[in-house]
C-alpha cells in the first residue's frame, strides 16, 4: 500500500494538486517496516531540518516526522507537537499517544483509531538538538534553555515551511505536555513577537494546547506530594510531619524536607506516578524497557538529595519482569515497544535519520536549571492574553496524574487574575459520560479543561476523549466565550 501512496503522491505533484518540493519528496516515507498490513491513507515525511547554531551556521539538525491529515490536508490546520522533559522526544507522542501508529511487541505496527491527524496535519519534532535523532555539529549547542529552545523551534517551523511551502498559509497550532508548560508559552511568545516585529514570512499562528504543564515550581514536586495526599497514598503522621516541617514552617529545614519528600515518593511504591490508577510495565532495567521517563523525572526533580539515587534505584530494582496487556485498551509496555522499534536499523533507514541509539529522553542536553527549576511561565499567559494576539489557548489536565498534578495547574491558572465568563467548571461530556470539567475566562480565549481519569499523557490514557478534545479545541469550543 505504501508504494501505491508514493506513486499517487508523485502523480499528484505532477498534476499540481500537491506540488511537493524535491527536498520534501526526498523525505517521503514510502516503506515503513511493520506497516505492510496497514491501509495507510495519508502521506508522511521524515528527515532533518537544519537551523542555525551558536556559530551562525546551520549546525543544528532537527528531526521531524510529518503526517498529513487523513481528511483535507490542504485546508486542515497544521500542528507541531513536542514532548517535555526538558529533553524528551516528540516521537513519544507519535508512537504512544496521538500519532497514527502503535508499535506492537512483535515490531509490527497497528493503526491508532484516535490519531490526531484524522483532523489536522501533525508535525512531531525532537527538540532541542541532542534529543532523539536530532543532533548538533558543535557540542556547545547542546547547552540550552527556554529562550534558546523557543528560538530553535521557531526556526524549525520556518525551515519546515520552506520545505513544505504549500502549508505556509495554513492555520498554525503548537502543542505539548509536561515541560511543554515551558516550551509552548515561550514558543508562542517568540512567534507573536516575531510576527509583530515584521519578521518574514509571518506565521498564521492561531493558538496552542498544552497538557498537564509544568509551569511553575509548585506544579512539580509540591503538587505531586499534594496529589499523593489527596489520593490517600500517604499516612497521616507522615503528612502531618511534612506540613509542619516543610509547608507551614517559617524556615523549613531543606535537607529534612528533601528526605521527607523522598520518603513519601518511595512509600507510594510502584504505582504509576504518571497515572495513579493505571498499571505499570514491570522491568528490571531503568534506562531500558520504558522506565526512562519516570527515572529521568525523579532524578531531575530531586537531584540535590544525596540520598535519592540509591533510594530510588533500590525501589526500581525491586521490580520484576511481567509484561502484558491490561483491560481497557491501555498497554503499559507500549513505550518499550516504541523504543525497540525506533532502534531498528531498517526503521531508521526508512525515516531518513542517522543510524544511532535512540532514547526517549536525552542526557546529552545540558538544560538551564534556573529555567527548569525556578522560572514560572505563568506571566507569559498574561502577556499573550493582554497583548490581544487573538490566540486560542487551552490548558488541559488529566486528573489522575501526580507528576504535574491538576492541583498545581489550578493553583497558577486561577491566579492569572481574569474574570470567569460564566462557563466555570462546566461538565464536559463525551459519549454521554462526564469526561471532565471546562472553564473559560472572559475576553481571553483562554480555557482550562480537566480530563477525568486520564494520566500525565492524556492521549495515552484516554485516546478517544483526547481526539474529541483536540477536534473541539480546533473549533474554538473550549477557549471562546459562548
Amino acid at each position: 500500500m505504501s508504494r501505491v501512496i508514493a506513486s499517487l503522491a508523485l502523480l499528484s505533484a505532477l498534476n499540481g494538486a500537491a506540488a511537493y518540493t524535491p527536498e520534501a519528496l526526498a523525505d517521503q516515507v514510502t516503506a515503513l517496516p511493520g506497516s505492510e498490513n496497514l491501509d495507510i491513507s495519508f502521506n508522511q515525511f521524515s528527515g532533518y531540518l537544519d537551523i542555525p547554531g551558536g556559530n551562525g551556521e546551520l549546525s543544528k539538525h532537527m528531526h521531524y516526522w510529518f503526517v498529513e491529515s487523513m481528511d483535507e490536508p490542504a485546508s486542515d490546520p497544521l500542528a507541531f507537537w513536542t514532548n517535555g522533559g526538558p529533553g524528551c522526544s516528540g516521537l513519544l507522542g507519535f508512537m504512544t499517544e496521538q500519532g497514527p501508529f502503535r508499535a506492537n511487541a512483535d515490531m509490527t505496527l497497528s493503526e491508532n483509531p484516535y490519531a490526531w491527524n484524522k483532523v489536522s496535519n501533525m508535525v512531531y519534532i525532537e527538540s532541542p538538538a541532542g534529543v532523539g535523532f536530532s543532533y548538533a555539529d558543535d557540542k556547545a549547542d547542546l547547552t540550552t534553555g527556554d529562550d534558546q529552545t523557543a528560538l530553535d523551534n521557531y526556526n524549525l517551523i520556518q525551515a519546515f515551511l520552506v520545505r513544505f511551502p504549500e502549508y505556509a498559509a495554513s492555520d498554525l497550532y503548537i502543542s505539548s505536555e509536561s515541560y511543554g508548560g515551558h516550551y509552548i508559552p515561550t514558543l508562542a511568545k517568540q512567534i507573536v513577537d516575531s510576527n509583530t516585529a515584521g519578521v518574514e514570512p509571518t506565521l498564521n499562528f492561531k493558538g496552542f494546547a498544552v497538557g498537564n504543564p509544568y509551569t511553575d515550581p509548585y506544579s512539580g514536586t509540591p503538587a505531586m506530594l499534594d496529589t499523593y495526599w489527596g489520593h490517600q497514598l500517604v499516612d497521616k503522621p507522615t503528612w502531618d510531619s511534612y506540613e509542619a516541617l516543610c509547608r507551614d514552617a517559617t524556615k523549613p529545614n531543606v535537607k529534612q524536607c528533601e528526605l521527607l519528600a523522598v520518603q513519601i515518593m518511595v512509600g507510594v511504591g510502584d504505582l504509576n506516578s504518571y497515572a495513579l490508577d493505571y498499571p505499570i510495565c514491570m522491568s528490571d532495567s531503568v534506562a531500558k524497557m520504558g522506565r526512562t521517563q519516570r527515572y529521568f523525572l525523579l532524578k531531575s526533580l530531586l537531584s540535590s538529595s544525596a540520598a535519592l539515587d540509591e533510594v530510588v534505584k533500590s525501589s526500581l530494582r525491586s521490580q520484576v519482569e511481567g509484561l502484558g496487556e491490561t483491560a481497557g485498551g491501555y498497554e503499559p509496555c507500549e513505550e518499550n515497544y516504541a523504543v525497540d522499534y525506533l532502534n531498528m536499523a531498517s526503521v531508521q533507514q526508512a525515516i531518513h535519520v542517522n543510524e544511532m541509539k535512540w532514547d526517549e529522553c536525552s542526557y546529552k542536553v545540558q538544560y538551564n536549571t534556573t529555567d527548569s527549576a525556578v522560572t514560572s511561565t505563568a506571566p507569559i499567559y498574561n502577556y499573550l492574553v493582554d497583548g490581544d494576539f487573538g490566540l486560542n489557548m487551552l490548558v488541559f489536565s488529566g486528573d489522575d496524574d501526580s507528576v504535574c498534578g491538576t492541583v498545581g495547574t489550578q493553583e497558577w491558572i486561577w491566579d492569572l487574575g481574569y474574570e470567569v465568563s460564566g462557563r466555570s467548571w462546566r461538565t464536559y461530556t463525551y459519549d454521554q459520560q462526564t469526561a471532565g470539567y471546562a472553564t473559560v475566562w472572559k475576553d481571553t480565549n483562554l480555557g482550562f479543561l480537566t480530563i477525568h481519569g486520564a494520566g500525565h499523557e492524556v492521549p495515552a490514557y484516554k485516546p478517544d476523549v483526547a481526539l474529541d478534545m483536540w477536534t473541539r479545541f480546533l473549533q474554538g469550543e473550549f477557549t471562546k466565550n459562548q
